[in-house]
């Protein structure tokens, strides 16, 4: 019976340190996919830029530098579990990514209203605007926040919510919000693709924010 209890604790010491790793691999995940998008996109502007205007070029490569460092920092404190992402950070970063993109950006202006939720939706607005840059083809995308809730709206071409499910960022987000007690819904209505997460249950959907990102 001894050896019996000493095989369980064990057991469950490596389970727990193979949930460690997931975790820490999903986070990984979700700031180089993001990162390394933006980065991807300022380098073919950059290129398209250097003959026209050289100043805005070089702009684009400073920044570039600037995201691959704080990229880097990022990664290194995540794999030692030393810094989370906040919501407040993460607007501005999504606003940088469509100003680059030139997807219109509606944005809230109210980002202290996430309070209890600001690590599951830091993470869950990163995933959810880097699949709009990536996979859309949107002209608009549009971030509601309440409470309890958070919303990202694009009119781009839509995608199948069960194969996004099955693998990849989608499939990890997915998992991330249902252990943070909450549920990820994704749907098309009138022409755009929903997403929608909500932690204490309620399905309304929000109303789409005004504010233009890339124009303020």
């Amino acid at each position: 019976m001894s050896q019996r209890e000493d095989s369980r604790t064990d057991l469950e010491h490596q389970l727990d340190l193979a949930r460690q790793r997931e975790d820490i691999a999903t986070d990984v995940h979700d700031l180089l996919g993001h990162s390394l998008t933006v980065i991807n996109l300022k380098s073919e502007l950059a290129q398209r830029l250097v003959d026209v205007d050289p100043t805005r070029a070089r702009n684009e490569l400073q920044e570039i530098s600037d995201l691959s460092r704080k990229s880097l920092a990022e990664v290194r404190s995540t794999v030692t579990r030393m810094r989370m992402p906040t919501f407040e950070g993460e607007v501005q970063a999504a606003r940088r990514a469509f100003d680059t993109t030139g997807i219109q950006a509606h944005l809230p202006a109210n980002v202290q209203a996430v309070g209890l939720y600001d690590a599951a939706f830091s993470w869950t607005l990163r995933e959810l605007t880097t699949n709009v840059i990536r996979h859309s083809g949107a002209e608009h995308c549009w971030v509601s926040i309440s409470q309890n809730k958070l919303q990202v709206v694009d009119d781009g071409c839509g995608f199948d919510p069960k194969k996004q499910y099955q693998s990849g960022g989608l499939h990890g987000l997915h998992k991330r919000i249902e252990e943070s007690g909450g549920k990820l819904i994704i749907m098309r209505k009138d022409d755009r693709t929903v997403a929608l997460i909500t932690m204490n249950g309620d399905t309304e959907l929000l109303p789409l924010d005004s504010e233009i990102g890339s124009d303020g």
